[in-house]
């Protein structure tokens, strides 16, 4: 029997860096006549700039308009696999870097419709990048000399740190600010995180969700406050045609920047390495 890889962890290697970048990218929404191309390619250009950025592609990056679809297949004219190719061509400059690729409600209406499955087509056609259709878990390892691996009692493998990303794309409908950032605080009860991405909405929100925890690296465990991040990624299309007729307040154009750092206390002889996780949009 073949085994099932959906809920297997990605993990990825980036203790070279002690400090990383992740811009989650979603509702690119590439074949609308409306989509920000010129936002999206500076989006694009920044990660393949910065050697320490990296992205996880949250579905809803094709608009996939049918006869039965919300999106007006007459506004777009181009066909699934004509959006298809100028969304590869526009991710091959930054394929070494993106980490996972998920399935959005736009895709998943073509998938529906035909059974053929435009994302994991691009997660092959870029390099063989981890695929999780409904949402996915991804831990980095950060780690470099900047934090100090000779101290005699060093722990958790010497100043390594992991931080785990849980990214959904997003369900149903939300209006309000609170309702969008409400969605991915429910996240934070069926996945144990550090960093969780909502996208769907097309609103960016940055909020923290802090909880308190054991820290167990010193002779005298204390109570400590761990910092989760909670995102929703913004979207790339220009204010019209559905988005406009339904009532939708305009947004800006984008997604929130994350910066992942791996950082030490050091009190006496005990050290202590943490995660500096900020946000900003």
């Amino acid at each position: 029997m073949e085994r099932d890889f959906t809920q297997q962890v990605v993990v990825k290697d980036l203790r070279q860096y002690s400090q990383v970048y992740l811009v989650p990218l979603a509702d690119l929404h590439i074949g609308c006549r409306d989509v920000a191309l010129d936002v999206v390619q500076g989006y694009l250009d920044w990660i393949k700039e910065h050697e320490n950025a990296y992205t996880i592609l949250n579905g809803d990056l094709m608009n996939c308009a049918t006869k039965d679809s919300t999106p007006e297949l007459y506004d777009d004219l181009v066909t699934p696999d004509h959006a298809y190719s100028q969304l590869k061509a526009l991710l091959e400059t930054i394929k070494s870097k993106i980490l996972m690729i998920t399935r959005g409600g736009h895709e998943e209406h073509i998938y529906r419709l035909s059974g053929h499955d435009y994302m994991a087509q691009l997660a092959y056609d870029l390099g063989d990048i981890p695929y999780k259709p409904d949402g996915g878990m991804v831990a980095m390892r950060l780690g470099s000399s900047t934090l100090n691996f000779d101290r005699p009692n060093k722990r958790n493998g010497g100043g390594t740190q992991v931080c785990v990303i849980y990214a959904v794309h997003g369900w149903g409908g939300a209006r309000t600010i609170g309702a969008k950032a409400n969605k991915v605080e429910e996240l934070t009860k069926i996945a144990e995180a550090d960093c969780y991405i909502l996208s769907h909405d097309h609103t960016q929100v940055v909020h923290r969700l802090n909880v308190l925890a054991a820290s167990m690296r010193t002779q005298y465990p204390f109570i400590k406050n761990k910092r989760r991040l909670l995102i929703n990624t913004g979207g790339f299309i220009r204010y019209s045609g559905y988005i406009q007729r339904k009532g939708y307040i305009p947004q800006d154009l984008g997604t929130p920047r994350i910066r992942i750092e791996a950082k030490e206390r050091y009190e006496g002889k005990c050290g202590e390495y943490y995660l500096d996780l900020h946000a900003s949009i």
